[in-house]
C-alpha cells in the first residue's frame, strides 16, 4: 500500500505467479491477488465544504504499457484526458458514486477515487485516494483546471472549512 503501483505485476500464466509474488514482496510483507479487469480506466475527484459539494471533471487514463504502473505514471507513458471521452450518462453516474464514497468513507478535503468501466459499462472502483498528488502534472489540478477552478480557490475553501470546524 505504498502507492505508485510498485511490485504490481499484470500475470498472464500460471509461470509467471511465483515471480510476481517474489516481486512484490520485495516491497512490502503482504501481497494482494486480484482479478484483472479489462476496460477503461477514469479517475475523478473531489471536495466538499459545509457550503458546497464540487465534483470535478471525469479523467480518462490511457497509459502505453500494460497497465497505470510507476513507468507510466512518472515517466510520460501514459495519456491523461480530461474530460474524459466518454458519454455524459457515463460520466455523471462516475461523478455521482465518486459523491457516494465521499459520504461513505466520511472524508475531508479533496480526495480522487480510481475506476475501471468495462464495455457493457460496469463501473468498477479500484481504489480511494484520500491524499491524491498535487503535482502540476497531477490528476487533481488537471480536474481543477478543466472545471475552470483555481487552485488557490479550492485550497482556500478546504482550508476555510477545516478552521470552521474547529469553531
Amino acid at each position: 500500500a505504498g502507492g505508485s503501483s510498485f511490485g504490481v505485476t499484470k500475470v498472464k500464466s500460471k509461470e509467471e505467479i511465483l515471480p510476481a509474488i517474489a516481486k512484490a514482496f520485495n516491497e512490502g510483507s503482504k501481497v494482494m491477488i486480484e482479478s484483472f479487469i479489462s476496460g477503461t480506466e477514469l479517475t475523478c475527484g473531489m471536495y466538499k465544504t459545509a457550503d458546497k459539494t464540487t465534483v470535478f471533471p471525469v479523467t480518462e487514463v490511457v497509459t502505453h504499457n500494460e497497465f497505470f504502473d510507476y513507468d507510466a505514471k512518472y515517466n510520460g507513458q501514459v495519456d491523461e484526458i480530461t474530460p474524459a471521452r466518454i458519454p455524459e450518462k457515463l460520466s455523471k453516474r462516475v461523478q455521482k458514486i465518486t459523491a457516494e464514497i465521499y459520504d461513505l468513507i466520511e472524508a475531508n478535503g479533496i480526495i480522487r477515487v480510481d475506476y475501471i468501466v468495462t464495455k457493457e459499462n460496469e463501473i468498477y472502483m479500484l481504489e480511494i485516494n484520500t491524499t491524491p498528488g498535487m503535482t502540476a502534472t497531477s490528476f487533481i489540478p488537471q480536474q481543477i483546471r478543466a472545471a475552470e477552478l483555481k487552485i488557490s480557490d479550492v485550497m482556500t475553501d478546504i482550508i476555510e472549512n477545516s478552521i470552521n470546524k474547529l469553531s
